[in-house]
């Protein structure tokens, strides 16, 4: 599958994600009070070799 404007073939296993830690070690399963928030933007980020911002949509227009 392919989208357009995207040169490289699209991954449709791909979830979008927030990270919340980077390391080896394994975290035990643990119950949490729900986290929300209200999202201001939408970032586009390359994650190689650390991340650069590639793009930014502030989307305060879009929720007002």
């Amino acid at each position: 599958m392919t989208r357009n404007g995207l040169k490289q073939r699209v991954n449709a296993d791909f979830n979008p994600h927030v990270t919340l830690l980077y390391d080896a070690r394994k975290v035990e399963e643990q119950p949490i009070v729900p986290i929300c928030w209200t999202v201001s933007e939408f970032v586009l980020i390359r994650s190689e070799r650390g991340h650069t911002r590639l793009a930014r949509w502030p989307l305060g227009s879009v929720l007002e």
